[in-house]
């Protein structure tokens, strides 16, 4: 049952990476066409955040198949934290390609230029917040249920996009009425700040996954009650420690119980115990050492 779950799991984070793919190639042309039709660098703007979402989608797509390769002699814990390699680079090529922007929006308002074709530069905006909005729901949705960091990062760009969109529809519609060409740039580079400001908790969430960070206080707390459930058989536990592999937990300490038990039935007592974390913890891995208690009590 366990194994049907699993193979589930990664056959929908496959679907859904591919598809967050080929939605952002579909953008990036619809985009494309509309910033040529307008001139609006605040369409272009968005047009490179598509490319954007190609490149880390692309990156998602193979990542995801890395890291759902079983363990093997050389990675024995697995490949779980290739999606965190993953959305780590993401974050990185996001900020810098906001920088970009950064910079092309401020020459562009030295410079100034004239838009065109307003309309039809609104209406594509629009179709993509809308298209943006859904994907990104979806993705989000599968990211939860499967605990892919990689996906939970790209749904973070399409919601990042609906925002940006937004912005650049209102934009848009400013200059429309107003003649301000200069508001076209103004709102490119709001939008570029937005991204940087964004990333940076997918960027922190990423270097934790690859720095070995424990588990969630809430987690920990969770697995701790679990284990003090078998009081008074077990005497305590220490030297826990969890961490975080792709959608994979680890988690290890030694138990401490009592002598009296006999090695068969200190056996089924932590069998007990794992099965008990495992059940609760999704997608847990627990490795337990067992210790005897005796006087002076052990600790």
């Amino acid at each position: 049952m366990g194994s049907e779950i699993s193979n589930l799991n990664q056959n929908k984070k496959f679907r859904t990476a591919l598809l967050s793919i080929i939605v952002s190639l579909f953008l990036i042309i619809t985009k494309l066409i509309a910033g040529f039709l307008t001139n609006s660098i605040s369409i272009f703007a968005s047009a490179v955040d598509s490319f954007v979402d190609v490149a880390a989608s692309s990156i998602n797509y193979f990542s995801i198949i890395k890291a759902e390769k079983p363990a093997d002699k050389e990675h024995r814990f697995g490949h779980g934290k290739a999606e965190g390699l993953a959305g780590l680079f993401q974050s990185l090529i996001i900020g810098g390609s906001s920088l970009y922007l950064i910079n092309v929006s401020i020459n562009r308002l030295i410079a100034g230029a004239a838009l065109q074709s307003l309309n039809f530069g609104i209406l594509v905006m629009v179709f993509s917040s809308f298209v943006s909005f859904f994907l990104a729901r979806y993705i989000k949705r599968v990211a939860k249920d499967t605990e892919s960091i990689a996906l939970s990062t790209d749904s973070l760009h399409y919601s990042s996009d609906v925002y940006t969109n937004l912005g650049i529809v209102l934009g848009l519609i400013t200059v429309r009425f107003t003649g301000l060409v200069y508001i076209d740039s103004l709102v490119s580079i709001c939008v570029a700040v937005y991204i940087i400001w964004s990333v940076i908790g997918v960027f922190k969430e990423t270097v934790d996954i690859l720095m070995d960070r424990e588990l969630s206080k809430e987690t920990v707390k969770e697995i701790e009650e679990i284990i003090l459930k078998h009081q008074p058989v077990v005497k305590s536990f220490h030297k826990m420690r969890t961490r975080r592999s792709g959608s994979k937990r680890f988690i290890e300490f030694h138990l401490v119980i009592d002598h009296n038990l006999s090695f068969v039935d200190a056996h089924n007592l932590a069998e007990e115990i794992i099965k008990d974390i495992e059940s609760n913890v999704p997608n847990a891995d627990v490795t337990v050492h067992v210790d005897p208690h005796s006087y002076p009590d052990y600790s």
